[in-house]
């Protein structure tokens, strides 16, 4: 006879028996508060060995009757959680419901059916409105110190700052543990109550993603799929803390796994940064090195204000290191033909100039500029802006104020240095130019082969990685050789 049929069959399953081993183990369970039952687990926490050595025992129980094949025995099971889980509404009692939830994690049953067939609507309405009163107040304290520090920064946070270095190391994939590294695992029933309030109370269960309170926040969206938060986004007004976690959730998975929801992530952008720059430039701290996180920039670059574009590229950092010209290309690609292209990349210019007049002035250390990771906005800026006649005049000049540098007042050797690479640096740039357009001029070449005898000594500054692009200029403007 087949288990489901049973369970339906009010007067068949009334003749089942329930399972004596279970039975006992949840009258054990049943003596813990519902308090008890809001822990985390983790290496140390001693608080709460008790409820999870039950809980565990619950599960092995139910794991090593479902293996077999006695539907006997399976029905016996099924029968002692049906019980709790009728007691549970009828008292409205959380302990018993949450032991119910955590054995239902393994199973599966159909709780909606199960209200209807004992017509305890009433009751799982009140007991769904307790959830989300818990869920929507949640806090946790862990017993290590300097573990309670970060869990009483994540349970109320009110500072910018503070939330995105608390959120920098949550991990938002569901059933992983609760930080990023460290095994902090949330108990079955933890996601149980956010399913049964997100399946049989949708709208206490959308309050709850406009909570203040940040751990429940991270622990409901950890549950949704990419799918929910879409369609949330779409059909709701958002706050800035949401916004900002759901982003998190994105940008953390693989780009495989979020590429279909690209636009969907960028109009989240936008409506962060829009709500708090603060947040959001905390956001780019995170993922700026992000390859899917750069493709996002540069369609934002398209759809945002002259003004707001002047004060996002300003708080973008300039970086030297070369290894993140390829990711920057990203960005680059999303936002090379839109309508402020020219716009953009004069903005980026103006940045980079100021950065390189800085540098030229630097005397306290020495500085490897040649390319930060614009590099290509900078090409971009100069390839719409400089035809032939100005490129070559331009290279020229920086080659004569190369050849005349010696001659010059400097403060020390490193303001001297810096001075060679502020100039070296827009030579560089210069020289990919020359290389695209297929240039062929004597009196450049002639100047290259001047500097290269008198600063061949420079070399000696450069890591392995910058004599790379000494041998690039020279391929650049003699060709390879």
């Amino acid at each position: 006879m087949e288990i489901s049929r049973i369970i339906t069959n009010l007067e068949d399953f009334n003749q089942v028996s329930s399972d004596n081993d279970l039975d006992f183990i949840i009258e054990d369970l049943s003596k813990f508060s519902f308090e008890d039952f809001i822990y985390i687990e983790y290496v140390g926490n001693s608080e709460s060995l008790d409820i999870r050595e039950l809980l565990r025992k619950l599960i092995n129980k139910i794991d090593d009757v479902f293996k077999e094949n006695s539907i006997e025995k399976k029905l016996a099971i099924i029968k002692s959680l049906v019980q709790i889980f009728q007691k549970g509404l009828d008292e409205i009692n959380l302990s018993y419901f949450f032991i119910f939830l955590h054995a239902n994690s393994r199973i599966d049953l159909p709780i909606g059916d199960l209200v209807n067939k004992y017509d305890l609507n009433d009751e799982f309405n009140e007991i769904l409105i307790k959830i989300f009163e818990i869920l929507n107040n949640i806090k946790i304290h862990v017993a290590d110190e300097a573990l309670s520090m970060y869990f009483d920064k994540l349970n109320a946070l009110n500072w910018e700052e503070t939330l995105i270095t608390s959120l920098r190391e949550i991990d938002f994939e569901k059933y992983n543990p609760l930080i990023r590294n460290t095994k902090f695992i949330l108990p079955n029933h933890f996601y149980q109550m956010i399913y049964v309030l997100q399946k049989y109370n949708l709208e206490l269960f959308e309050k709850l993603l406009t909570s203040d309170n940040v751990f429940s926040l991270v622990l409901i969206i950890k549950c949704l799929s990419f799918n929910q938060i879409n369609s949330f986004f779409i059909n709701h007004e958002i706050k800035e803390k949401t916004l900002l976690c759901f982003l998190m959730k994105f940008l953390r998975a693989s780009s495989d796994d979020i590429e279909n929801y690209r636009d969907m992530v960028v109009e989240m952008c936008i409506c962060l940064y829009k709500l708090n720059k603060t947040l959001f430039n905390g956001l780019m701290d995170i993922f700026m090195y992000n390859e899917f996180f750069n493709e996002v920039i540069g369609v934002m670059f398209c759809k945002l204000s002259k003004d707001n574009l002047n004060i996002l590229i300003e708080s973008i950092p300039l970086n030297d290191n070369v290894e993140w010209i390829n990711v920057r290309t990203k960005m680059l690609n999303e936002c090379s033909e839109c309508e402020n292209s020219e716009y953009i990349n004069e903005l980026i210019y103006t940045k980079w100039n100021n950065h390189l007049s800085n540098s030229f002035n630097e005397k306290n250390k020495g500085l490897n500029i040649l390319c930060t990771d614009f590099c290509n906005f900078i090409i971009a800026y100069y390839f719409h802006n400089y035809d032939n006649d100005k490129l070559l005049d331009s290279m020229k000049e920086l080659f004569v104020k190369l050849k005349n540098l010696d001659s010059e007042w400097s403060y020390n050797i490193l303001h001297h240095r810096n001075k060679f690479f502020v100039y070296y640096s827009k030579l560089f740039i210069f020289s990919v130019i020359y290389e695209f357009n297929k240039l062929n001029d004597d009196e450049i070449k002639a100047y290259y082969n001047e500097f290269y005898d008198e600063y061949v000594l420079f070399k000696k500054f450069l890591d392995n990685k910058k004599e790379d692009f000494l041998d690039r200029f020279e391929e650049n403007l003699l060709g390879k050789l």
